[in-house]
C-alpha cells in the first residue's frame, strides 16, 4: 500500500491524473477513459486561442504574443500530463517501494520528514489555487481596459474571457460567452494545476529518496562501529543491499520521470521568452504573471530536489570515508571502497537525453528564454 505522497496523490486524483487508492497499481479501463474525456474537454482553450491566431497572422495583428503564451502552456500541461499518465503503473511501484520498510527500518526522521512535506503540498496547492482564481477573475477585473483598448486600436477582441478567443460563430451574446468563460476556468483548473501537482509529486518522491540515503548513512557508520566483528559484517552486508537498492529506485525515478520532464527543456525557455517580450511591449497582465509564477516554481522545486538528491547522493563516499574504517581490518577497508567508489557516480534525474534537473537547467532555460526574447524583440523591429 502506498503511504506516502498522500495528500499530493489525492489532488491528482481530483484531476483525474491518478486512480483511486485500491486501481493504483493496476488501474481500470475506466480510469483511462475519464483521463482521455478530461483531456479532450479541456481543449477549448488550446483550440480558441489557435484560431485567434491563425486570424491575427491572417490579419497583420501585432497582438499575438498572449497567443503564444497560451498555447505554449497549454501544449506544454498536455505533454507533461499525458507523459506522466502514460507512466502511471511504474511511477505508483516505485511509490510502493518508497513506502515499503519491511526490509530495512523505517528512518528515524522519516516521519518527521514525512509531515514536512505534506505541509509543504498543502502550501503549494493553496499558492497554486490563489494564482489560478487570480487568472479567474482577471477579465472581470480588466474588461473595461479591454473595451478601451478596442476602441482606441480598433480591435475586435471578446472581452471578459480568461484569453484571447476566435470561434466561427458569435460568442459575445448570452449565454455563450458565459458558458465559454467557465469552460476556460474549469480548463485552467484541470490542465495547469494538474501539471503544477504532477510537478510537487515528482519532487516529492525524490525527497524521500534522499530520505533514504541519509537513512543509508547512518547504517553505515553503525555498522562500521560495531566491535563485533561476525555482527559489523552481516550489518556491513545490509547497508551494501540497501544501497544497491536505493542506485535501483534511483534509477526507476530517472528512467520514469525524464519524459515528462523533457518538457522543460522544450518549451520553459520558450514561454519565459513571449512572456518576457510581452512585458517589453507592454505591461505584464496578471494571467500571464500567474502562468509565468506557476510555471517557474513547478520548475524550481523539480529541479532543488533534482540537486538534493545528487548531493546526498555523492555525500556516501565522503560519509564511508569519515568513518572509522582503518580501525578495522583489511578486507573490510576494501569493502568500503567499493562503496566509496559506487558513490562516485551521482544519483541524477535526467530531463530528456540531454541534460538532467539540477541548479544548472534552470540557468539553462533563462539563457534559452534570453534567446527567444532577443529574437522576438529582432524580428518585431
Amino acid at each position: 500500500m502506498i503511504t506516502i505522497l498522500g495528500e499530493t496523490l489525492s489532488y491528482l486524483r481530483f484531476n483525474c491524473i491518478w486512480p483511486n487508492k485500491k486501481d493504483e497499481l493496476n488501474p481500470p479501463k475506466s480510469f483511462y477513459i475519464k483521463f482521455i474525456l478530461m483531456l479532450t474537454s479541456t481543449s477549448i482553450i488550446l483550440i480558441g486561442s489557435g484560431a485567434h491566431l491563425t486570424v491575427s497572422i491572417q490579419n497583420n495583428s501585432n497582438n499575438i504574443t498572449e497567443d503564444l503564451v497560451i498555447i505554449i502552456a497549454e501544449i506544454g500541461v498536455f505533454y507533461f500530463i499525458a507523459t506522466f499518465v502514460s507512466e502511471q503503473k511504474d511511477i505508483a511501484k516505485i511509490y510502493l517501494d518508497l513506502s515499503d520498510f519491511d526490509k530495512y527500518e523505517k528512518p528515524h526522521h522519516f516521519e518527521k520528514r514525512n509531515k514536512q512535506l505534506l505541509f509543504l503540498s498543502r502550501m503549494y496547492k493553496t499558492f497554486i489555487d490563489i494564482a489560478i482564481f487570480n487568472f479567474c477573475v482577471y477579465p472581470f477585473c480588466t474588461k473595461h481596459l479591454c473595451v478601451k483598448e478596442n476602441e482606441t486600436r480598433s480591435f475586435k477582441e471578446v472581452c471578459g474571457l480568461l484569453v484571447t478567443t476566435w470561434m466561427p460563430f458569435d460568442i459575445e451574446v448570452f449565454p455563450i460567452k458565459q458558458i465559454l468563460y467557465l469552460w476556460q476556468c474549469y480548463t485552467i483548473v484541470f490542465t495547469m494545476k494538474g501539471a503544477a501537482l504532477i510537478s510537487f509529486a515528482i519532487m516529492e518522491s525524490m525527497e524521500h529518496l534522499v530520505i533514504r540515503i541519509q537513512h543509508f548513512k547512518v547504517m553505515l557508520a553503525d555498522a562500521v562501529d560495531t566491535q563485533d566483528e561476525i555482527v559489523r559484517m552481516k550489518r556491513f552486508s545490509c547497508c551494501i543491499e540497501y544501497h544497491i537498492n536505493i542506485f535501483d529506485l534511483g534509477r526507476r525515478i530517472d528512467k520514469y520521470y525524464t519524459g515528462c520532464l523533457f518538457l522543460h527543456v522544450l518549451l520553459s525557455g520558450a514561454l519565459f521568452g513571449c512572456i518576457g517580450y510581452r512585458f517589453m511591449q507592454e505591461s505584464l497582465p496578471l494571467n500571464a504573471l500567474c502562468i509565468f509564477m506557476g510555471w517557474v516554481l513547478s520548475l524550481y522545486i523539480v529541479c532543488i530536489s533534482g540537486q538534493h538528491l545528487i548531493d546526498e547522493a555523492t555525500s556516501v563516499a565522503e560519509a564511508a570515508y569519515n568513518s572509522k574504517w582503518y580501525d578495522r581490518d583489511v578486507q573490510f577497508q576494501k569493502n568500503i571502497i567499493f562503496i566509496i567508489t559506487r558513490s562516485q557516480t551521482p544519483i541524477v534525474v535526467h530531463a530528456g537525453p540531454f541534460s538532467y534537473v539540477s541548479h544548472i537547467i534552470i540557468l539553462t532555460i533563462f539563457k534559452t528564454a534570453y534567446s527567444y526574447l532577443t529574437l522576438l524583440n529582432t524580428a518585431s523591429m
